[in-house]
């Protein structure tokens, strides 16, 4: 809710353009949640795709990509694709509220130049954004390359294969600024995403011994009535032979 009618006007519009695009029941997917080791390698690859980009806009629209992106630093980014053509929805938390904040789309030219369309006054509304207004301008740009270079990595970054020696230990390391690899990710969104992180390029080969240390589990079982229930059993001690775990580009179709 702004002050301003003329923006609330175009942010309702907005949300009618995408409660039309609700009614044709889009492959949205699970809401994608990108980390710092996944945007190490969009900064990397970010350039590859600058001399595609018409052709990635094209190529996304006949494969009716869309779906949604949560981004610690923009909230959460509502995404699909018409001819030639990015649509973005842009919402914020407001006191437990999910509001829209900015709603915009952008143009590819042959010449892999783009067009952003959008509300020329809407970034001056203080009740939508914070910052100078140069920094506002820039938002359009920043989310569109953001999503395109997401899409394009998601998509064409070769996956590597790490091989683990038998009778040696490798470390993996992809620990970068900002990120450890343990730290645990509190979901507070209400329901399952997906996390975006070096994973997704990685698929590693160990086919060494591991020795499992005995625990205790619960165990499923059946009485003689038929019926289900939980028993503690102690699994003892055990060599596993190994593993193979693929990288999750691997098992998109």
């Amino acid at each position: 809710m702004v002050d301003n009618k003329v923006h609330f006007e175009y942010l309702a519009n907005g949300m009618g353009v995408l409660t039309d695009v609700r009614k044709s029941n889009p492959a949205w997917g699970l809401p994608e949640l990108i980390m710092p080791s996944f945007e190490k390698v969009m900064e990397k690859s970010a350039k590859s795709f600058f001399t595609i980009d018409h052709q990635l806009f094209q190529e996304f629209y006949n494969n009716n990509v869309c779906g949604i992106l949560l981004s610690k630093d923009c909230g959460t980014i509502v995404y699909g694709f018409g001819k030639d053509t990015l649509y973005v929805w842009l919402f914020r938390q407001d006191r437990g509220e999910s509001k829209l904040n900015m709603y915009f789309y952008v143009e590819s030219a042959e010449d892999n130049t783009r067009k952003i369309f959008t509300w020329p006054t809407l970034t001056d509304d203080d009740q939508l954004f914070a910052g100078d207004k140069e920094g506002r301008k820039e938002m359009y740009a920043t989310l569109a390359n953001k999503l395109m270079i997401f899409l394009a990595v998601k998509k064409y970054v070769k996956v590597e294969t790490i091989v683990v020696p038998t009778g040696t230990i490798t470390k993996i390391d992809d620990t970068v600024h900002g990120y450890k690899v343990k730290e645990k990710i509190k979901n507070e969104s209400g329901q399952e995403v997906i996390i975006m992180d070096s994973r997704w390029f990685r698929k590693i080969v160990n086919d060494n011994d591991i020795f499992v240390r005995g625990f205790f589990r619960l165990q499923n079982k059946k009485n003689e009535m038929g019926e289900w229930y939980k028993e503690l059993i102690f699994v003892d001690s055990f060599i596993r032979h190994g593993y193979h775990r693929n990288a999750t580009i691997e098992n998109e179709k």
